[in-house]
């Protein structure tokens, strides 16, 4: 058993989440290694003389946060770096103080009204007793009509029939990789990726190797390469607003990334949730190459997280397969939901969603630039988060704990990176996330003083 004893005067707030902060700094840091047995409540409250109920809080908000584990009979250990990281994206609510730069959501707005609007409306014109049954994989077929004027409007006009209304853009990577592997196939991604690409791909067996990146995403020179030497089974990447670099590729990059793709016969994996953000940007993968091609798309990040309808369109090869893995996963998505985002296509609500979206997001990257642009940020038109390289000496892992130091959440490389492919050193900010522009403000300001300061004089550096 450890004598872990944390300084905890750093810290604002309840001592219980101080408490809890510091397990997560100590964690982040090597301190507290994965498997070590922490201290029992009464020997831990007597060291930092504080309450056993306040300790029994501080290791039930770490157990929350996916940083502990309690065993019966043996006491609370570290938990293993593979359930960090995967706990580490749960959407937190801060206690007040704290910035959130956290995770990648529409940025707050009034939707309770749109919503309730549409929900009369498919409940007065709509045959209820219709969206009570079960349906074909696909979707309905009127929603699915519907639901091509969402695609339109990223240029994609697909046959109705390649098009599969999904639970999110989420379901629609574990669907793909159902439809398109088999346990122990190799897929490629960008060398920073998606963290939810990585943990459904690890739940499915499948094997992850990184391709690395330019100024526009994966490089076609080493992709190339890959394919020859690797023979992997399908190129997952996000072409438009890559996440977390914001980076977009070109229709040149896109049309050279595609031809290496049919000369090795690779699938592709177009994620392009971010798509709709950007009022321009270039052809999507799958509209340049539809027989190699599944494009993944939805609502989730345009218009609202919690109406779950995303979609898929797919090359007429790929159909059969897709429709199986529907039926072993969910059978089909919620008409419910469906008809919402149909009757926000049909009045127009969408539309007015989405320019609020973009019109609060260009504020909010300003405000970025303002405080941390001389510092390279990255940032693109319609993206809702940016991405900061770190000036040297700041290593990423090192400035993900100072912030939370300052109480200010955000994410690092090394949540991003493929296996152990080399992280460059940066962060990415969710500027979307706080719930006001003041917010974002303090967690900006709190950042740009540590950058000022650098990692010798920042706070709490060992």
């Amino acid at each position: 058993m450890t004598m872990w004893n944390p300084d905890l005067s750093v810290f604002t707030g309840p001592r219980y989440l101080a408490i809890a902060d510091a397990l997560q700094l100590d964690i982040a840091s090597g301190t507290l290694p994965v498997g070590t047995r922490l201290p029992t409540h009464r020997a831990l409250a007597d060291r930092l003389g504080v309450t056993v109920g306040t300790i029994t809080r501080a290791y039930a908000e770490a157990e929350r946060r996916g940083l502990l584990e309690a065993r019966v009979g043996s006491g609370t250990f570290v938990r293993l770096q593979g359930q960090l990281t995967q706990a580490s994206w749960k959407i937190s609510r801060r206690e007040a103080g704290w910035a959130n730069l956290g995770i990648n959501i529409p940025v707050p707005d009034e939707r309770a009204g749109p919503l309730r609007q549409a929900l009369e409306q498919v409940f007065s014109h709509t045959d209820l007793d219709q969206l009570m049954e079960y349906h074909e994989e696909a979707g309905l077929p009127a929603h699915r009509e519907g639901y091509l004027q969402w695609l339109q409007r990223i240029g994609l006009q697909p046959d109705i029939s390649r098009l599969f209304l999904t639970s999110g853009a989420q379901h629609g990577i574990m669907l793909s990789l159902l439809a398109m592997t088999q346990p122990g196939d190799l897929i490629l991604t960008e060398e920073l990726t998606y963290p939810g690409l990585l943990m459904t791909a690890r739940k499915l067996s499948l094997k992850v190797q990184a391709v690395p990146m330019d100024h526009e995403g994966p490089q076609p020179e080493a992709f190339e390469q890959l394919c020859k030497e690797r023979r992997p089974r399908l190129l997952y990447c996000t072409p438009t607003l890559q996440n977390p670099t914001t980076r977009t590729q070109s229709l040149a990059r896109r049309q050279a990334l595609l031809a290496i793709c049919e000369r090795y016969g690779v699938w592709v994996i177009e994620d392009d949730i971010n798509g709709w953000l950007p009022e321009q940007r270039p052809a999507t993968m799958a509209s340049l190459l539809p027989e190699r091609v599944v494009h993944i798309g939805g609502v989730s990040k345009a218009l609202s997280g919690g109406i779950r309808v995303g979609s898929l369109v797919v090359p007429e090869a790929l159909l059969e397969r897709v429709k199986e893995a529907f039926r072993a996963d969910c059978w089909m998505t919620s008409p419910l939901l469906t008809a919402v985002v149909c009757q926000w296509l049909e009045n127009g609500e969408a539309v007015r969603l989405l320019q609020r979206q973009r019109d609060a997001m260009h504020k909010r990257r300003e405000l970025a630039a303002q405080y941390l642009g001389r510092w390279q940020l990255e940032h693109s038109a319609g993206a809702q988060h940016a991405w900061l390289p770190l000036p040297e000496p700041w290593l990423a892992h090192q400035f993900v704990q100072q912030a939370m130091v300052a109480q200010v959440e955000i994410k690092g490389s090394d949540s991003f990176v493929v296996g152990r492919h080399p992280a460059p050193h940066g962060i990415r900010l969710a500027l979307s996330h706080p719930a006001t522009l003041a917010e974002l403000e303090t967690g900006l300001q709190r950042l740009q003083a540590l950058l000022q300061a650098g990692p010798d004089l920042a706070p709490g550096v060992i």
